[in-house]
């Protein structure tokens, strides 16, 4: 449930349920007084008794024994749920015995959607994430379940007050100053409260609803007896839930159960928040600061944000924000390996000093470093090109099950991956793609290779993620793409990440197939590299920041990446940053001196020739060949299409006043000049590369000579 800061602090600008006051006045002492007895927080003792999750996780063992001992709760539930529910089964048997099964889909998907609310929070849930499975059901399902509200009458304010004593072991007028009399916002799980800590600042107050542990427990352990019974009725029916259900109750437990406990939220959006302060998004996003003194497993307590939900914002930074909820979306995907798996509108905001804050984090799916890896690697393959490794890949991040390469191979799943793939460096067609058609084309590969090709329950999540994204975007811009705004992180990734894995695929990813000294890197996706990495840090830089500081740090980006280290001088302002250096990119350094060193060496011979120096045309070092005229060209090719960037960079330049023009290149210049023995070294490295060259022609032409004769 999204927190209390979704509200903006306009809706409640007063607390008259409890307000503190320094002292009684004598003359309305027996107002006062019945007052307090109305209003005070009662202290509750919660006698000690079984639970259907002793160590509170899911576990389906433990709730089967809990319940086997309480069959009266058993019986009246599945009474319940029958009755709410057998009507709808009934018309769907009689829908697909008529064939009005697809004539009457949208209309009983409708009413699938107010059962599920009527059967309360777990079935709500279920609903919730039934809404990204498009492997599971069909579109009008998903369409009525992506409007399923998880909103629900409040339970009463004061069993709110009981819970909060009995968990912070406090009455609630010795932790807050003030709180608002009713909660601002309900939904299946809790309810939130605005409130003011004493000494301290505004925050949201989420408590959780009474016995919601039980209650959820019980709707598991109803729908894993009923698991094979259903699968029946399903399959019958058509509705096309061909799947584990007993599986997929056990793994939705888990989920459910893992966010009864606050006390995971909490240390999730921790987690994040320290995550995210080491990449470039420091600053720029972030997640509700916790109150961990006064939360506990049913009571959740954050530092209150001011702020609008990011699409209903008119602000002109909306875009901007949500290419920054785009690259911190795939930051946790593919770098922290923390995934947020509640992406919905109302937990994006867009706060008065134009950040993002991500909401909610009680569900929440992990990532381990060698899938986030291999996805990297998958990207960098199809759009290069490079299908070879595409098999393994598609195992690697789930998609194939391991064994299947061979089978993949004659299928046409890598020519369609190559063809949408592809399409995030083709220009129009790119800005052309809505995120639907994606990943419909991927869900169209699962429904035609079932057994061949699935889609893994993160890829749906991060669906999801990117669709909300994409709709926001095009409501503040109709010529948004949110294709083209994963371009920037992918950049950004291959050009600074010094894992070895991920070297190795921005070499595939500029080279393609293409293998040997002689290949030629592509200035098309080069110019992608540029583009992305430029629009990366110009997504993540704060604003208003002074012209020559940035001017500065960015030359210091790039100097760290092709030169090496950052130089022993700081230039941050943190404790630590005498002591911290930045990842290097070894692979980037050494891609751009193979390059310069062809480069040097074609325009030498060429150069020669022209002249008609000594050597030219003749056995030696100087003697330009067909493989100098491709390379010469291509790098001509590239510089053409650097050209109108560096263009406008010096016209920009130009225009400033005088004083902005030495303020930046004073800085850009002292920073340059920490580079000075990388600069050297790097000399150093390109002769050696010249040395080789040389060497390996002459060989190559004593060898031609020789098999010649």
């Amino acid at each position: 449930m999204a927190a209390a800061s979704k509200v903006m602090a306009t809706a409640t600008d007063d607390f008259p349920r409890f307000k503190a006051s320094p002292a009684w006045p004598s003359c309305a002492l027996l107002a006062g007084g019945l007052t307090y007895v109305v209003h005070r927080r009662r202290r509750y003792k919660v006698c000690c008794r079984a639970r259907p999750y002793p160590d509170g996780r899911y576990d389906a063992d433990s709730a089967a024994a809990y319940f086997a001992a309480r069959p009266w709760l058993v019986t009246l539930r599945a009474a319940e749920l029958i009755g709410t529910s057998l009507g709808f089964a009934v018309k769907l048997l009689l829908d697909s015995q008529t064939g009005q099964w697809e004539a009457m889909s949208a209309e009983r998907a409708r009413e699938l959607t107010d059962i599920l609310t009527r059967l309360g929070p777990t079935f709500i849930k279920i609903g919730q994430a039934l809404s990204i499975r498009a492997d599971l059901l069909s579109p009008a399902y998903l369409e009525a379940l992506t409007e399923l509200q998880d909103r629900v009458p409040p339970f009463p304010t004061a069993q709110a007050d009981e819970i909060i004593e009995s968990e912070l072991g406090r009455p609630v007028g010795e932790i807050f100053e003030e709180i608002s009399p009713a909660p601002i916002a309900s939904a299946s799980l809790g309810q939130v409260y605005k409130a003011k800590l004493r000494d301290g600042p505004e925050v949201a107050v989420k408590v959780q609803r009474p016995g919601m542990e039980e209650v959820v427990a019980l709707d598991l352990y109803l729908l894993k007896l009923g698991a094979g019974p259903l699968r029946t009725v399903l399959n019958v029916t058509r509705a096309g839930l061909n799947t584990d259900i007993a599986g997929t109750v056990d793994e939705w437990g888990k989920g459910f159960v893992g966010e009864l406990d606050y006390r995971e939220e909490a240390r999730n959006a921790l987690q994040f928040q320290q995550d995210i302060e080491k990449t470039p998004l420091a600053g720029t996003v972030f997640a509700p600061p916790p109150v961990e003194a006064c939360s506990s497993a049913k009571v959740l307590t954050t530092e209150w944000v001011v702020g609008e939900r990011l699409e209903q914002s008119q602000a002109e930074d909306v875009t901007k924000l949500c290419s920054i909820a785009m690259n911190t979306y795939l930051t946790m995907m593919l770098e922290t390996g923390l995934l947020h798996a509640d992406p919905h509108p109302g937990n994006l905001l867009r706060t008065v000093d134009g950040r993002l804050c991500i909401l909610d984090w009680g569900l929440v799916t992990t990532l381990d470093a060698s899938f986030r890896v291999a996805y990297i690697e998958h990207i960098a393959h199809l759009v290069s090109g490079d299908y070879e490794p595409v098999p393994s890949d598609l195992v690697r991040i789930g998609f194939v099950p391991e064994g299947m390469e061979d089978d993949v191979i004659k299928s046409e799943v890598v020519a369609t991956l190559a063809q949408v793939y592809g399409q995030w460096t083709s220009g129009g067609g790119a800005a052309q793609m809505d995120v639907n058609g994606l990943f419909n084309e991927i869900q169209g590969l699962s429904r035609r290779y079932g057994n061949l090709f699935r889609v893994p329950p993160y890829f749906f999540y991060i669906a999801r993620a990117f669709a909300v994204l994409e709709g926001i975007g095009l409501s503040n811009d109709l010529e948004y793409s949110i294709v083209n705004e994963c371009l920037p992180y992918v950049a950004q990734r291959l050009i600074t990440d010094s894992d070895v894995r991920i070297n190795n695929a921005l070499t595939s990813f500029i080279y393609g197939s293409e293998k040997g000294i002689d290949r030629m890197p592509s200035a098309e996706r080069l110019r992608y590299l540029a583009t992305g990495f430029s629009s990366y840090v110009a997504a993540t830089r704060a604003d208003n920041g002074p012209a020559a500081q940035e001017a500065a740090d960015l030359a210091d980006q790039l100097a760290s990446l092709v030169l090496g280290r950052v130089p022993n001088e700081s230039h941050g302002s943190g404790e630590d940053s005498h002591n911290s250096e930045r990842k290097v990119a070894p692979a980037l350094q050494n891609l751009l001196l193979d390059e310069l060193a062809k480069v040097v060496g074609a325009n030498a011979r060429q150069l020669a020739a022209s002249w008609n120096l000594p050597g030219a045309g003749s056995l030696g070092l100087m003697t330009p060949d067909s493989t100098d005229k491709k390379v010469l060209a291509n790098a001509q090719e590239i510089a053409d299409l650097a050209e109108p960037q560096v263009r406008e960079i010096i016209e920009r330049f130009r225009a400033m006043p005088f004083r902005d023009q030495r303020s930046i290149a004073t800085k850009v210049l002292s920073r340059l000049w920490g580079y000075r023995d990388e600069a050297v070294g790097a000399g150093g490295r390109l002769v050696a590369r010249l040395v080789v060259q040389g060497i390996s022609r002459v060989k190559s032409d004593i060898d031609q000579a020789l098999s010649g004769s």
